[in-house]
């Protein structure tokens, strides 16, 4: 193990060593990078085996009794509902929602609305696809990709607050934390976009039925438009997608627990506390929140273990680690991203700012209505699996969240429509 560690700390300085030298010379690191990143994998996968073998049925069991039933729902519908031609009809009547709050077209709506109540990656799927449409310009997407996929209600209120922390009056908190911070982002990055002058102001406005008959037949007009067709497309696409992101989840599980066992975290840790320390955070915060960069679920069950530190700094760490989503669910959304030609730095970006909103959010809520927020139970909770819940559980509940984000949609298009109906005939 400590051999590990010092060939750890010796990649890490020659690495650093090397970003100073020729150019030549960087490029053959990075060339070399991969190749000894994944022999050191290897190396580590036979002197810890146990740790691997478990950490891949734990992965393996996250992705089939939550992930798998959480989220297959989701990707279908969107898939047949992007089919349908209901995306674009309902971007036409959004256009003057989203445009001044985030600079996106209407159709960004959708992807925004379901990224909340899904959780990862829904929105990332949503809006490669419709940047694959070109209902969305490049910059667009980016910016859209980088508040809009979001960990959903699910996670936050029945894993997180109730199965991890076993506190159900901090899910709501905390979930409107979460839905507060993505707010800011698109906002800020909307804002920033403006003042490097990407306007596209809206020009919905004129022959309002005609653009949404032509966005509800356009799908039609093509060949092989039936409904077993697009069924048999969604639910194939969808397999592949979560046979994908089950992947990912098993390798960063066995990622997370190689550092663990290698002392590469507490390595890390023991760097970071120090500084932190005279800001009052805990040492086991910190090593919660360096799990946390890898793998979400991983950070904050970790985070609410971290008994003797204070409660504030465990909520303030979670809704860290589930603003910033771990670097598992980055992965996921590169691969899904791979076939447009989006680039996620924008995301990542996003999502940096999204983990340090929420934990902010999260730590001026705690200070200012804490004893308010802990000593009173909700007035409601929505659909909520806990962390115990069964496959069916999860499945029925993404479904009610499912149906929650259709209403929603459908609902704000309604009221867009009958505004701008009053609007043409004030005008007239």
């Amino acid at each position: 193990m400590k051999l590990l560690l010092i060939l750890f700390i010796l990649a890490v300085l020659v690495f650093l060593t090397l970003l100073y030298l020729r150019p030549g010379r960087v490029f053959l690191l990075k060339t070399l990078l991969l190749p000894g990143a994944s022999i050191l994998f290897v190396l580590c996968l036979i002197a810890f085996s146990n740790t691997a073998v478990s950490a891949a049925l734990k992965g393996l069991n996250l992705w089939f009794n939550i992930v798998f039933p959480s989220l297959f729902p989701f990707f279908v519908a969107s898939e047949l509902l992007n089919r349908s031609g209901f995306v674009r009809a309902v971007g036409i009547l959004l256009e003057p929602v989203m445009r001044p709050l985030f600079n996106i077209p209407g159709c960004g709506s959708f992807a925004f609305a379901m990224g909340i109540t899904s959780g990862y990656p829904v929105g990332a799927k949503i809006t490669a696809d419709l940047r694959e449409e070109n209902l969305l310009k490049k910059e667009e997407a980016e910016r859209l990709l980088a508040f809009s996929n979001n960990s959903g209600p699910l996670f936050i209120i029945g894993s997180v607050s109730v199965g991890m922390f076993k506190l159900p009056e901090a899910g709501l908190f905390m979930l409107a934390c979460h839905i507060l911070a993505c707010i800011t982002v698109g906002v800020v990055l909307g804002l920033y976009s403006r003042r490097k002058g990407n306007i596209n102001p809206d020009a919905g406005r004129k022959d309002l039925w005609k653009r949404l008959k032509k966005a509800l037949l356009h799908h039609r007009s093509t060949k092989d438009f039936s409904f077993g067709v697009i069924l048999g497309e969604a639910v194939r696409n969808s397999v592949t997608l979560i046979l994908a992101i089950g992947g990912f989840i098993i390798l960063f599980s066995v990622i997370i627990n190689l550092l663990l066992e290698t002392g590469i975290i507490g390595f890390l840790s023991q760097l970071f506390s120090f500084p932190l320390s005279f800001l009052g955070i805990h040492k086991d915060i910190v090593t919660s929140a360096l799990c946390g960069i890898f793998e979400i679920t991983t950070g904050t069950n970790m985070l609410s273990s971290a008994s003797r530190a204070p409660l504030i700094q465990q909520l303030t760490g979670a809704s860290l680690v589930i603003g910033w989503a771990g670097l598992s669910v980055h992965a996921q959304v590169a691969s899904i991203t791979s076939r447009t030609d989006m680039s996620i730095k924008t995301y990542l970006l996003g999502k940096t700012l999204q983990g340090i909103f929420s934990a902010a959010y999260t730590f001026i809520g705690i200070k200012t209505a804490g004893s308010v927020l802990f000593k009173t139970k909700p007035a409601f909770l929505p659909l909520q699996a806990p962390v115990n819940s069964n496959w069916y559980g999860y499945l029925w509940g993404s479904c009610g969240y499912l149906l929650g984000a259709l209403i929603f949609i459908t609902a704000l298009a309604m009221i867009a429509l009958c505004i701008r109906l009053i609007h043409g005939m004030l005008g007239k």
